[in-house]
C-alpha cells in the first residue's frame, strides 16, 4: 500500500535540529525553519494524510507522530556550547557566564586535537635553506606560503605550502630591507611583511620579494625574546610597555616586590601620532639571596599575573591568570563583554612545595634554606590561565594552565563571548604559536634540539 509522505513544519527552532521518522510504508519529516513562531494553525491544515484504508494505519500514524514529538523535544532542549547564561551589567556590559568548560583532558566533541600535517627542517644540515637554528617568527600567506625568521641566521626565508624552499627575502645588514637583530615578523595582508629589528631600532616593511616598502622607529624601546607587537584594523601599531616611577631596589636576602604601571602604546602610520592607553598596575615578586658568587634571584613558582591582547577590531582583552574572568574593553576603558567560567581551583599542595625544594637542592645543594623560603612564599592556588591572543579572524584564544607533561590547551571565543570550542595540541610547540588561514604554525624540536617548522590545520 503506497503512502504519501507526512511533513510537520515547526518554526522558531535552530535549523540544525532536523529529524526524520520512518514507518513501514511511509516517512514523516520534521522540517525546521529559523523564523519567529507563527500563530497557531490547526494540525489538520498542516498535515496531508490520506484516509487510511485499514484501521491499523491510524495506529501507525500516531506512532510516527509520537516519534516526531520526541524529536521536537530533544531539539528544543539544545543549548549553545558551554551552556552559558547572559546578563547585562549595570554599566551596560554583557556578562557571559559558563558553568563549566571541557577539562584539559576531555575527549568531548567540543575539543579538537590539532595534528601536524606538515613538518620541514633538516638535522644533518645538507640543505642550508632547510636548516634552522633559532626560529623567532612564522607567518602564513593566503596562498599557503610560509615565512620563517631565523634569528641566528639573520634571515627571513619563504617556503611553499608543501615546505619547499622558495627564496630568502631578508638577510643581515643595514641596507634597505636588511636586518640586524630581528626578533619577530608580522604579515599584513599578503603584500607587506613587517620585521621588528632591535639592531636598528626600526620596524621595517618589505614586500614578498624582499623590497623595502617603508620603515619607522620603534615606538617602544624594549627588548624581548619574541616580538609581541601587532597592528589593528585601522593600521595602527600597538605594543605593550610598562613604567616604574623609581628604580627597582632589591633586598640582599628576601622578597622583592615591584609595582609597575602597564600601557599599550600606539603609533599611527598615516599621521605619525603616538598615543597610549593605561591598562592598570601589575605586581611582581621574586626572592634574592647572596652567596660567594654574588647576588642571585629565584622565581616564585605558581604566581599569576595580568595578561592582555589587542583586539584588532578595536579595544583590548584583559585577564588575570588566577581566575577565569576575561574582559573586553574599548580604548576608552569601558568594559563591553565579560567572560567567566566555573573551572575547579587547583591548589598548591605540600607535595608541590616539597618537590620544588628537593629539585632545587639537587641542582644547588647550598640553596636549601633559600629554596624553603621560596616554597613558603608560593600562593595557595595555581594559575588557571597563562596567555591570550587574537587570531586573524578576530577569535580570542585563551591558553589554560597545564602541567608540564600535558599538551597545550586553548579555549576559543568570539568577540561577543560565544564559546567556539577548544583546541588541544597533539604536539609540544615552541614558545609561540600563530593562527592564520585556518592553520596553526609553530616549531617543534627533536631529541637533538633541532627545530622544525610545523603546521596543524584547524577544524573547518
Amino acid at each position: 500500500m503506497s503512502r504519501a509522505p507526512l511533513h510537520l513544519a515547526v518554526r522558531g527552532i535552530s535549523p540544525r535540529c532536523i529529524r526524520t521518522a520512518k514507518h513501514p510504508g511511509w516517512t514523516a519529516s520534521l522540517c525546521v525553519a529559523p523564523r519567529a513562531i507563527s500563530p497557531a494553525i490547526p494540525l489538520s491544515s498542516r498535515l496531508a494524510i490520506p484516509a487510511p484504508r485499514r484501521p491499523r494505519c491510524d495506529a501507525g500514524i500516531i506512532h510516527g507522530l509520537l516519534i516526531l514529538a520526541a524529536a521536537l523535544t530533544s531539539c528544543v532542549a539544545e543549548s549553545p556550547p558551554g551552556n552559558p547564561t547572559r546578563e547585562t551589567l549595570p554599566n551596560g556590559a554583557i556578562l557571559v557566564r559558563f558553568p563549566d568548560l571541557p577539562a584539559i583532558d576531555s575527549p568531548g566533541p567540543e575539543v579538537t586535537a590539532a595534528q601536524v600535517d606538515l613538518r620541514f627542517g633538516s638535522r644533518d644540515g645538507t640543505d642550508r635553506n632547510l636548516t634552522f637554528s633559532d626560529i623567532r617568527g612564522i607567518q602564513a600567506a593566503g596562498n599557503g606560503d610560509i615565512y620563517v625568521l631565523d634569528f641566528q641566521a639573520v634571515e627571513v626565508r619563504v617556503f611553499d605550502s608543501e615546505g619547499r624552499y622558495l627564496r630568502t627575502i631578508a638577510r643581515g645588514g643595514r641596507g634597505p630591507g636588511e636586518i640586524m637583530e630581528a626578533n619577530g615578523i608580522l604579515l599584513s595582508g599578503d603584500t607587506l611583511l613587517w620585521m621588528h629589528d632591535h639592531g636598528q631600532y626600526m620596524i621595517i616593511g618589505i614586500d614578498p620579494q624582499g623590497t623595502e616598502v617603508r620603515r619607522f622607529p620603534k615606538p617602544v624601546d624594549q627588548y624581548g625574546g619574541y616580538w609581541s607587537g601587532t597592528f589593528d584594523a585601522t593600521g595602527r601599531y600597538w605594543r605593550e610597555t610598562s613604567h616604574r616611577d623609581d628604580a627597582s631596589a632589591y633586598a640582599d636576602e628576601g622578597v622583592n616586590t615591584n609595582t609597575a604601571r602597564e600601557y599599550y602604546k600606539s603609533h599611527d602610520l598615516s599621521s605619525g601620532a603616538v598615543d597610549s592607553v593605561f591598562l592598570g598596575e601589575s605586581i611582581s615578586r621574586s626572592y634574592s639571596y647572596v652567596d660567594a658568587g654574588g647576588t642571585g634571584f629565584l622565581r616564585i613558582p605558581f604566581q599569576s599575573g595580568n595578561m592582555s591582547a589587542v583586539n584588532p577590531a578595536g579595544g583590548f582583552w584583559h585577564a588575570h591568570g588566577a581566575t577565569y574572568r576575561i574582559a573586553r574593553t574599548g580604548e576608552d576603558g569601558d568594559t563591553l563583554v565579560v567572560i567567566e567560567a566555573g573551572l575547579p581551583v587547583q591548589r598548591v599542595t605540600a607535595a608541590d612545595r616539597s618537590s620544588y625544594v628537593e629539585g632545587m637542592v639537587e641542582r644547588q645543594p647550598d640553596l636549601r634554606r633559600h629554596a624553603e623560603a621560596v616554597a613558603a612564599l608560593m600562593p595557595d592556588v595555581k594559575p588557571i590561565l597563562t596567555g591570550l591572543f587574537v587570531d586573524d579572524e578576530g577569535r580570542l584564544w585563551v591558553k589554560r594552565a597545564t602541567p608540564a607533561e600535558v599538551p597545550a590547551f586553548y579555549d576559543r571565543f568570539s568577540e561577543d563571548g560565544d564559546y567556539l570550542g577548544s583546541v588541544r595540541l597533539a604536539f609540544e610547540p615552541g614558545r609561540r604559536i600563530w593562527v592564520q588561514h585556518g592553520n596553526i604554525h609553530t616549531w617543534i624540536v627533536d631529541e637533538m634540539d633541532i627545530p622544525y617548522v610545523v603546521r596543524a590545520p584547524l577544524p573547518s
